[in-house]
């Protein structure tokens, strides 16, 4: 309900400024402050005019993704190949992350935030937000050696690489090798792998159901063993998201930030953390996989009906009605 009286009033302003062009007026003056920010605690939030004004014209508004994360019970009982690739790649513990989360507060971060040497900065309620890449590693736990992979091939891997073969090692037996690459069509680890990482590691809203060419390309690098630098790939993310009505990934991380550098939060309205955003058993069976008697994961069309169990005692046998009704008969004639 804040976010959206904060929009009606910034519409008002939009009109005010409206009519001092009809009679006059610069066009260069800037917008006012919305009144929204009159309040003490609002007047903390941002240090400049020209931080608040970009917060209410591009980041009020903004989506923020799910955070979703892996159910490590579900995991850690099941055997799955991709949950080991995913182990030695070290990204189990930023995959598992789950933690209440401030929606203004992320908005204010990103609004805030910038990339310069490999230095991540923002500000919060006036407290600035350094983290250099050491630092970020403390606090994620992602890897920071390989490639620094940003979407597309790199040099070191295009001797080895072939799209056509990462297909292939990727997609069922029935999967088209020349039309658009479909999630469907994958092995059915690979669908797993495929979900975590445009949910988790590098989240998006569209397209789920599609890989893009990045997705392949990471596929096949996570099962070939190639390392990537994944510090360096979810700070490209994040850069990313300050494009023009961009949703806003990682809100689990930005709240490390804050609690780390004592962003004050104890008044904030907080989003908790859902069991409709863990990936576990729910996400596996929507792929349309069941688990079988011996407890292995099949299609759904693929299990078998249940076999009759023979211990299943016989329906009692039906009474011949003409028997029945002679021995009637010889009742009634002894009785006379």
């Amino acid at each position: 309900m804040a976010e959206s009286s904060k929009k009606q009033k910034g519409s008002s302003s939009t009109t005010t400024a409206a009519v001092h062009r009809r009679h006059g007026t610069s066009e260069n003056q800037p917008a006012p402050i919305p009144p929204s920010l009159s309040s003490p605690r609002s007047s903390t939030l941002f240090s400049s005019d020209d931080q608040c004004q970009r917060y209410y014209s591009q980041f009020c508004n903004r989506v923020i993704l799910d955070p979703k994360y892996i159910d490590l019970e579900f995991f850690n009982g099941e055997t799955f190949d991709c949950y080991q690739v995913f182990q030695n790649s070290e990204l189990i513990e930023f995959m598992s992350l789950k933690l209440p989360y401030f929606p203004k507060l992320v908005k204010v971060f990103y609004n805030n935030f910038k990339i310069q040497d490999d230095v991540l900065y923002s500000e919060v309620h006036k407290i600035p937000i350094i983290v250099d890449q050491s630092f970020f590693y403390s606090l994620t736990k992602l890897p920071s050696q390989g490639v620094p992979f940003e979407g597309t091939l790199v040099d070191d891997w295009k001797i080895d690489y072939s799209s056509h073969d990462a297909r292939k090692m990727v997609c069922n037996d029935h999967a088209d090798m020349t039309g658009k690459l479909l999630a469907g069509s994958f092995t059915f680890e690979c669908r797993i792998m495929h979900y975590i990482i445009c949910r988790i590691l590098l989240p998006r809203s569209i397209n789920l159901a599609q890989a893009s060419k990045e997705d392949l390309i990471l596929l096949w690098a996570l099962q070939t063993g190639y390392q990537i630098d994944w510090a360096h790939l979810v700070q490209y993310q994040m850069h990313k998201a300050l494009r023009a009505n961009a949703p806003l990934p990682y809100p689990y991380l930005v709240t490390l930030f804050l609690q780390h550098f004592n962003v004050p939060l104890d008044d904030e309205p907080f989003a908790k953390v859902k069991r409709s955003f863990s990936i576990g058993a729910g996400t596996v069976t929507s792929f349309g996989y069941r688990k079988d008697m011996d407890g292995h994961w099949v299609r759904n069309q693929d299990l078998s009906p249940p076999i009759p169990d023979e211990r299943t005692s016989s329906p009692p046998p039906q009474h011949d009605v003409s028997s029945s009704l002679l021995t009637e008969v010889l009742i009634k004639l002894r009785d006379l």
